[in-house]
C-alpha cells in the first residue's frame, strides 16, 4: 500500500539506535522504512493506541508464537511512543513503530521471555504489565486484554499477575496511556533479557517455539502430578421428620481455597476433590460484631432466599470468638522438611521465611526450637530450646535444605519430644509444634493417625498444639498435613510464596495466631421441625460428628485462637404453611468448648432465626458467602456431579456467576471479590466442559 507521509530520517534514526542499545541480537531491518510504509493507512486514526492494540491482534492469525507478538511488539511500540513524545512527533509515530516491531518479530527468530521492568514511574506499577516468564500458550488476544491489572496486586510475585483470566475490562490502552510520560530508559532496560535467540529463522521458530512454550507453561486442564486429597463425599439432605440435629466441629482453616487459588493462577484445573466447602467460606471476612463480653462467642444466624432453587433458603450462621490479650509465654517448635522434593520449586525458600518470621516475631520470655528431618532426623543441625535470639536458632533454619526421603514420622517424634520437655520445664507456656512440610511421608509411618499415635501427646491439660504448614504444587499431600492438624489440636495453612509466609507468621498475625480461646470447639443445631422440612449442611464432611459425641471433649474438635470467626451454612426447605417475611423462630444452636487456660468446659446456646424473604442485595457480604459455599459445594461433586450430573453443576455455576456479578457495586473493590470471581470463572469453565453436550451427538452407545 502506497504512503502519504515521506520517509523521516531522523525518526529511522532514533529507531535503529532505540533497536541497537536494547540488544546485540535485536536488528532492525534494512528496509526498516518500507516496512513501516507498507503497514500505514492512508488515515490513520486519530488515537494511535487504538491502532497499536489493533495491529497486536491482528497479529495473533499469523502463525507467530503469542508471546512474541505481545511482548515485542508491547514493549517496542510503548518505547516509541516515548520517544515520539520526547521528540515532539506526531502520533502516527507509535503506529509506525509498533509495524517495526511487528517486522522484526516476524524475522528474527526471537522469543520474548521477559518483557520490561519492575522500574518504570511510580504511577504506571510494571508488576501490573510484565511477566518475568510470559505464559506463552496464552492466546494473544488474551494477553493484550488482561495484561494490566486496575489495581497493583503489589504482593503477588511478578510471574503471577499475567495470566489468562487478569481482570477482563481493562485492556492494554491504559497502560499505554499512563507510560507516556516515562523516559524511555526506563521502560526497556539493558538489566532485563527482553529478548533471547531461540532458532536462527522465522521459520525454525515457528515449529520449535510451540514446544517450548508448552514445557514451560502448565497445560490448561491439568492436575499438578502426585497431589494426594481425599474426596469427601457431600452430606446428604435429611427430612426433620427423620433427624432434627446436626451437629459438626467448627473449623477456621482456609487451606483448600488457598491451595485452588495457586493452582488456577498458575494454569491448572482445580481438583475438585481438593475442594471443602467450609474452608472457601471461612477464607473471607464477614465483618461479625465482637461479643459483648471477654469470655464467649458473638453467635448470629440469618435467613436468605436460596438462587439456585426457589423452595429453598440458605441460613447462615457466625460464631466470632472474643479477643483476648494473653501474656502467656510461648514454646515453639519447629519441625522443617528437608527431604528431597522439597527441592522443587522455591518450597525450601518459603519454609525459611517462614520459620525465619516466627523466630523474629517471638518475644524474649518465648522459647524456640529446631527439627530436621528427611530420611532421618538431621542431627547435627537440632537445636533444643532456646531464646529466638540465640544465634544457634538462626543458623539451623538459614542451612535448611533439601536431601532424601520423607521421613514425618521421625521428626514429629522428635519435636514432639522436645516440645514435652520444654512444657515441663515451664508449664505455664502454650505449647506449639509446627510442622513445615510438601507432606509426602514415604519412609516409616506414612499414614497421619498412626504418625500421631507414634508421636502421641497425652497432657490434655496442657496440650501440644501441631500447626501445618504446607508448601508446594506438585508432589504434594494434602490429606496427610490436614489430618494431622485436625488430629493433632491445631490448625492448617498453605503458603506459595515467601511474602505469604512472612506476613502469615508477622509478629501481629502470629501472636494472635498463637493465643488460643477455645479448645475442642463444636456446635449442635437442633432444628423445628414444625417451622423446617428439611435441611443439609454444606460442607464440614470431615467434620460433622455424630449427635452423641456433642457432650465429649475431644482432641479432633476445633481449637480456635484469639478473635477468629467460624461461619456454616445450611441449605433448608420451610414447611409450605411458612410465611417467608416472618420473623421465622428455625431452631436453636448450641456451642460448646474447653477454656485453654482452666480445662473448663463452657456453651452457650441462642435461637435461629431469620426473615425469609431477605435478599442478598440487604447484606452484600451475606450474599458473597452463600455464593461461596454454593459454589464450592457444587464444584466439589465432579466429576459425577450433583443432582443433575455435570450439566446440572454448569448450569447452576453460571446462575452464581450472575449473582456475584451483581454485587460487583458494593464489593468490586476486594482483593477476596476480585479473586474469587476469577476462580468462579475457573471452576464454570471446567464444568462446562464435562456437561454432555446439549444434542444427541447420532451415535450408538
Amino acid at each position: 500500500m502506497a504512503s502519504n507521509y515521506s520517509p523521516d530520517q531522523d525518526m529511522e534514526g532514533t529507531l535503529r539506535r532505540h533497536f541497537a542499545a536494547e540488544a546485540d541480537d535485536l536488528r532492525a531491518p534494512t528496509n526498516l522504512w518500507e516496512s513501516l510504509e507498507d503497514r500505514l493507512e492512508p488515515h490513520p486514526a486519530p488515537n494511535p493506541v487504538t491502532r497499536i492494540r489493533r495491529k497486536i491482534l491482528a497479529a495473533a492469525k499469523q502463525n507467530w508464537l503469542p508471546v512474541m507478538v505481545t511482548g515485542g511488539a508491547v514493549a517496542v511500540a510503548a518505547s516509541a511512543i516515548l520517544v515520539a513524545g520526547n521528540l515532539g512527533q506526531e502520533s502516527s509515530v507509535a503506529e509506525e513503530a509498533m509495524a517495526v516491531a511487528e517486522a522484526q518479530v516476524a524475522t528474527s527468530g526471537m522469543a520474548v521471555e521477559k518483557i520490561v521492568t519492575v522500574e518504570v514511574i511510580k504511577e504506571v506499577p510494571v508488576e501490573t504489565v510484565v511477566t518475568r516468564e510470559v505464559i506463552k500458550e496464552v492466546p494473544v488476544e488474551a494477553v493484550v486484554e488482561k495484561v494490566v491489572t486496575r489495581e497493583v496486586i503489589k504482593e503477588v510475585p511478578v510471574e503471577r499477575v499475567v495470566t489468562q483470566e487478569v481482570i477482563k475490562e481493562v485492556v492494554v490502552e491504559k497502560v499505554v496511556e499512563k507510560t507516556v510520560e516515562a523516559p524511555v530508559e526506563k521502560v526497556v532496560t539493558k538489566e532485563v533479557e527482553v529478548i533471547r535467540e531461540v532458532a536462527p529463522s522465522a521459520s525454525a521458530a515457528a515449529t520449535a517455539a510451540p514446544a517450548a512454550a508448552a514445557e514451560a507453561a502448565p497445560p490448561s486442564a491439568a492436575r499438578p502430578a502426585d497431589t494426594t486429597f481425599q474426596d469427601n463425599r457431600r452430606q446428604p439432605v435429611v427430612a426433620t421428620a427423620d433427624d432434627v440435629v446436626s451437629t459438626f466441629s467448627l473449623d477456621t482453616d482456609r487451606t483448600s481455597y488457598q491451595l485452588a487459588l495457586t493452582w488456577a493462577r498458575q494454569g491448572y484445573d482445580i481438583e475438585p476433590d481438593s475442594v471443602r466447602a467450609e474452608e472457601w467460606i471461612n477464607a473471607f471476612d464477614y465483618q461479625y460484631a465482637q461479643p459483648a463480653d471477654d469470655w464467649g462467642f458473638a453467635i448470629t444466624s440469618d435467613l436468605v432466599a436460596h438462587p439456585l432453587d426457589e423452595r429453598k433458603h440458605l441460613v447462615r450462621l457466625g460464631f466470632q470468638a472474643a479477643e483476648v490479650a494473653d501474656d502467656r509465654p510461648l514454646n515453639v517448635t519447629l519441625v522443617l522438611d528437608a527431604s528431597g522434593s522439597m527441592g522443587d520449586g522455591n518450597r525450601v525458600d518459603i519454609a525459611r521465611a517462614a520459620a525465619e518470621a516466627i523466630r523474629q516475631s517471638l518475644r524474649p520470655q518465648d522459647r524456640v526450637a529446631v527439627v530436621h528431618f528427611t530420611t532421618d532426623v538431621i542431627h547435627h543441625l537440632t537445636v533444643e530450646h532456646q531464646g529466638p535470639d540465640d544465634p544457634s536458632v538462626a543458623s539451623s533454619i538459614s542451612e535448611l535444605a533439601p536431601h532424601g526421603s520423607t521421613n514425618v514420622q521421625a521428626g514429629l517424634n522428635l519435636g514432639v519430644r522436645l516440645a514435652h520437655e520444654a512444657r515441663l520445664e515451664r508449664p505455664d507456656a502454650h505449647n506449639y509444634v509446627i510442622l513445615m512440610s510438601d507432606g509426602v511421608a514415604n519412609v516409616d509411618a506414612t499414614n497421619p493417625f498412626a504418625i500421631l499415635e507414634s508421636a502421641y501427646d497425652r497432657d490434655a491439660g496442657n496440650p501440644l498444639r501441631l500447626i501445618t504448614v504446607g508448601v508446594g504444587i506438585n508432589n504434594y499431600n494434602d490429606v496427610l498435613l490436614e489430618q494431622l492438624a485436625q488430629h493433632g489440636n491445631g490448625w492448617y495453612r498453605y503458603l506459595d510464596d515467601t511474602d505469604q509466609a512472612r506476613r502469615t507468621f508477622s509478629r501481629d498475625n502470629w501472636l494472635a495466631l498463637s493465643t488460643p480461646f477455645a479448645d475442642q470447639t463444636r456446635a449442635q443445631v437442633t432444628w423445628d421441625p414444625d417451622v423446617v422440612k428439611s435441611w443439609r449442611i454444606i460442607g464440614y464432611e470431615n467434620r460433622v460428628t455424630s449427635d452423641a459425641s456433642f457432650a465429649e471433649d475431644r482432641k479432633e474438635f476445633a481449637e480456635l485462637p484469639s478473635g477468629t470467626a467460624t461461619t456454616v451454612f445450611y441449605e433448608v426447605e420451610l414447611h409450605d404453611g411458612v410465611r417467608g417475611g416472618d420473623d421465622l423462630k428455625l431452631g436453636k444452636v448450641e456451642l460448646r468448648w474447653v477454656v485453654p487456660d482452666t480445662g473448663q468446659s463452657r456453651s452457650q446456646q441462642v435461637e435461629v432465626t431469620g426473615r425469609g424473604n431477605a435478599s442478598f442485595g440487604s447484606d452484600p457480604l451475606l450474599g458473597l458467602g452463600a455464593i461461596v459455599a454454593l459454589s464450592a459445594d457444587r464444584y466439589s461433586s465432579l466429576p459425577r456431579g450433583a443432582d443433575d450430573g455435570p450439566a446440572g453443576v454448569s448450569t447452576d455455576l453460571a446462575i452464581l456467576q450472575e449473582e456475584l456479578g451483581a454485587l460487583a457495586g458494593p464489593l468490586g473493590g476486594l482483593d477476596a471479590y476480585r479473586d474469587f470471581r476469577f476462580l468462579l470463572e475457573r471452576m464454570a469453565e471446567r464444568a462446562y466442559s464435562e456437561a454432555p453436550p446439549e444434542t444427541p451427538s447420532g451415535y450408538s452407545r
